[in-house]
């Protein structure tokens, strides 16, 4: 009974504390983005480079330079990818944004043809009336997503700086944690009474699994899945490949959701050309998406994570709805992680 009523008290208090965190993080979440991004980002390229730079050691290289030289690698990629490939970036987003104007009258006249087919239609007029409404509200609510988005790409660029000094910050902290990882593990556990080592230990190693299996999973599967979609893309003879390509593989991180998203500004232009381009752009992403699930996420990352397809769902509308896309993007680790710091902290107290 006495046991019980001891588990009992220690889920409450668990309880409680995460909703206070919670509550904590939701009040101040703009000034705890700001601190954390840099963080953030410095994880991914650490977790990203990490077996690079144990595979150079094993070659007697010491790590620090190992790190040093990966560094200088990823600069010249970079370098030469702004030389040759961001001009053509540049000019394909140019001539989208110049397009714009025009894409806009042909979608308006679209939307007209359809509003004046509905009217003259023989419907009664309460269901005219309700299916115009709605049109309505649809339209208002693409209107308002596109006016945020546009706005968040002009804060974006004027940012520029910030995520220049983010980046390199990002940089610099990412290789402190592949150089001194160890120090901080064995720093962080001599401050630990030793009866709680060895959980810690294994809870680490639970995380640092977690961490691993999806940022490297992720990233290696956007990769193929962006570079699939571009190909494709080209091969129908699609406008903007490369970047419609970028856009649904970086979306394609996120799950469930995420192919549905990277598909839709690629079908919206294609559907200015034809209805039939549209299809072929949907076929592709379909395709795309059908080879992801049986061939790549499954040998990769899928089942790694420990959470159950409902438990995915939920952290990512939770992480999209306080968060945005940052939100979707993190929040499956994020459960996953929570999920097995609780299971241990139980399992240690009781």
């Amino acid at each position: 009974m006495m046991n019980l009523k001891r588990k009992l008290l220690i889920y409450i208090v668990i309880i409680l504390i995460l909703v206070l965190t919670f509550m904590f993080i939701i009040k101040y979440k703009e000034k705890i983005i700001d601190i954390v991004v840099p963080f953030f980002i410095a994880i991914v390229i650490a977790y990203s480079l990490k077996p690079l730079v144990l595979k150079l050691e094993t070659k007697n290289i010491p790590r620090s330079l190992s790190i040093i030289m990966i560094y200088f690698v990823l600069t010249s990629v970079i370098i030469a990818t702004t030389i040759f490939i961001i001009p053509e970036l540049i000019g394909n987003t140019k001539e989208l944004m110049d397009k714009l104007p025009e894409l806009t009258t042909k979608y308006q006249k679209l939307f007209n043809s359809y509003i004046s087919n509905i009217q003259s239609s023989k419907w009664s007029p309460e269901i005219k009336g309700a299916i115009l409404k709605e049109i309505q509200n649809g339209s208002n609510n693409v209107q308002d997503f596109i006016m945020r988005t546009l706005s968040k790409g002009l804060n974006t660029t004027m940012k520029a700086v910030t995520i220049f000094l983010d980046l390199t910050l990002s940089l610099i902290i990412a290789y402190y944690f592949i150089k001194d990882s160890r120090s901080f593990r064995d720093g962080f556990l001599s401050l630990v009474p030793r009866k709680w080592r060895n959980g810690l230990v294994n809870t680490g190693r639970e995380v640092n699994e977690i961490l691993s299996n999806f940022i490297q999973g992720q990233l290696f599967t956007a990769l193929i899945v962006g570079i699939l979609e571009a190909i494709g893309l080209f091969l129908i003879n699609s406008k903007y490949p490369f970047i419609l390509g970028l856009i649904g593989g970086i979306a394609n991180i996120i799950p469930y959701f995420g192919p549905f998203l990277g598909c839709l500004p690629a079908v919206a232009l294609a559907l200015i050309e034809s209805p039939i381009k549209a299809l072929w752009t949907i076929v592709i992403f379909a395709l795309v998406q059908q080879i992801d699930n049986a061939f790549i996420s499954p040998k990769i990352i899928e089942g790694k994570l420990g959470l159950h397809p409902l438990t995915t769902i939920l952290a990512v509308l939770i992480g999209g709805e306080f968060f945005g896309i940052i939100g979707m993007l993190i929040s499956v680790p994020i459960f996953a992680i929570i999920k097995v710091i609780l299971k241990r902290s139980v399992e240690a107290i009781v």
